[in-house]
């Protein structure tokens, strides 16, 4: 980024994690809107990309072998592909011995249920029962992580974009490591060949990491997204992560793909992430609390600190264009002053832009700055981040003849809101880890111009819908292309079941 005050990434990556609330349901009120035991390829990271044609999918690892598993102080969660063998495989390396059937049987058939809805609740009850405090661990329970190529079948008019997170700090703890969230992907805890890049520019910084500073981060992510159908991705920007370190890597990746015969490039928007301002670790620049009532200055400030450069720093063929115009999201963290006044400090940001740019950018606001119809008049659409209360778990407006519609469809925040540690979910969380909501929305939105989902990859606050290798409901292991192959299939025409 170009800004003179900004710290180090891995200094704001801490700091986004210990303090962010920006994407979860707070704002929802604001607006309306060896020894192991393992079969051979059993456990840890897999060491190969195979590629996908028509016929293959992904395989799981052979049944873990419950004879040979052994008392360990770290227990892998993701072992047993079915409930009663997952829970002999915990029992079997919490104690070294096999557990009564009575065991089995009471827990197989609450699992599932909304007091044990995932596999981590399940292991904490039986931790709990053995008075056990374990490490925790996840292992892949796929044979290999698969090369998928880009989407092609679209036969909808509708567009379908993500909100796209890059502020992971993995393998390291805040934004990465097992207890921060409940999904997992390659890369994560250690390097993995999905996310590994021979990148000629000599950028090999946190390589096979899931890390911004990796181009095989944004290649594999970027690629994977193409491969799900999207047709954009909306980063989230939060003002000091806009610095060389992640945007290089970005642009290699972008080149990469671009060359690439048949690879697919999602196109890139801007989703302005409001939090930054006001907080203390980041410099004096961002300890900045911007004035709506300063309209000028204030609209001098916010331009200048992300859009101008944010968009510099994509190459245009890149951005993602509303009519002629490129995307912005501008979110509500309750950092802005005198935010009803914001209405009067966004055409002096469009007018920045145009300057600077020769475009007028095309700016949807978060509902928690539609205090007056003023808003309306100078705003291009309007979006509700939270959507999981609304009864059809989506909001739409159509203005100009141009219908968005935005969703969330899961949430699962527990660890990263209990310290990133793991522990049991509560009822009263309303935890959503399916697929039903994503089907819903894709059916009910087709005749939409836009569609935003909310996030793509989101680990910590569990709404993405990316490439993870541990999607588990129903008593067995989903592809971890399950939810992207859904957005496919809806693109493709079809309507879900």
């Amino acid at each position: 980024m170009s800004k003179d005050s900004i710290v180090p990434p891995a200094i704001l990556a801490v700091m986004l994690g210990l303090s962010m609330v920006s994407c979860g349901q707070e704002n929802a009120a604001d607006g309306d809107m060896d020894g192991s035991g393992l079969d051979e390829g059993q456990g840890g990271e897999t060491d190969s990309l195979q590629p996908l044609d028509a016929a293959s999918v992904f395989r799981l690892k052979p049944e873990v072998d419950l004879a040979a598993l052994q008392k360990s102080e770290t227990v892998d969660v993701n072992l047993g592909q079915s409930p009663e063998v997952f829970i002999q495989a915990i029992w079997k390396q919490f104690s070294g011995e096999m557990p009564a059937t009575e065991l089995v049987q009471r827990y197989e058939t609450k699992f599932g249920s909304m007091a044990l809805p995932r596999r981590i609740d399940l292991a904490v009850a039986l931790a709990k029962e053995a008075g056990l405090t374990p490490v925790w661990h996840y292992s892949d329970p796929w044979r290999d992580q698969v090369d998928l190529e880009a989407f092609t079948g679209k036969a909808v008019a509708r567009d379908i974009g993500a909100v796209f997170m890059f502020f992971f700090t993995s393998p390291d703890p805040p934004n990465g490591g097992p207890g921060w969230a409940n999904n997992h992907v390659p890369g994560m805890f250690e390097p993995n060949p999905a996310y590994h890049l021979d990148d000629p520019s000599g950028h090999i910084r946190k390589n096979g990491l899931y890390h911004p500073e990796n181009v095989g981060f944004w290649y594999r992510e970027l690629k994977d997204a193409s491969h799900a159908g999207l047709d954009f991705a909306l980063l989230n920007v939060y003002g000091p992560d806009l610095e060389s370190a992640q945007m290089e890597p970005l642009r290699h990746a972008l080149q990469r793909l671009a060359e690439e015969p048949g690879a697919g490039v999602p196109r890139i928007g801007l989703f302005d992430d409001t939090w930054t301002w006001g907080q203390p670790w980041f410099g004096p620049f961002w300890e900045q609390k911007p004035d709506c009532l300063e309209v000028e200055s204030t609209a001098r400030l916010l331009f200048r600190a992300k859009w101008k450069p944010f968009f510099e720093a994509i190459p245009r063929e890149h951005w993602y264009l509303v009519g002629e115009r490129p995307m912005i999201y501008f979110y509500n963290s309750n950092t802005l002053q005198n935010r009803e006044n914001f209405y009067r400090v966004l055409p002096v940001m469009k007018a920045l832009f145009k300057q600077e740019f020769g475009m007028e950018p095309w700016v949807a606001v978060d509902t928690a700055f539609n205090y007056s119809a003023a808003m309306r008049e100078v705003s291009d659409s309007q979006f509700r981040w939270y959507t999981l209360d609304l009864p059809p778990k989506y909001a739409k407006e159509t203005r100009n003849n141009l219908t968005l519609s935005h969703s969330m469809v899961r949430w699962d925040p527990v660890s990263r809101a209990n310290s990133n540690k793991e522990r049991r979910v509560r009822p009263d969380e309303m935890l959503v880890k399916d697929d039903a909501i994503l089907k819903q929305v894709l059916n009910e939105t087709r005749d939409s111009d836009i569609l935003v989902l909310a996030t793509w990859n989101d680990l910590g606050e569990g709404t993405g819908i990316n490439r993870c290798f541990d999607y588990y409901w129903d008593g067995e292991w989903k592809q971890p292309t399950h939810f992207m192959n859904l957005i496919r299939r809806s693109q493709a025409g079809e309507l879900l079941e």
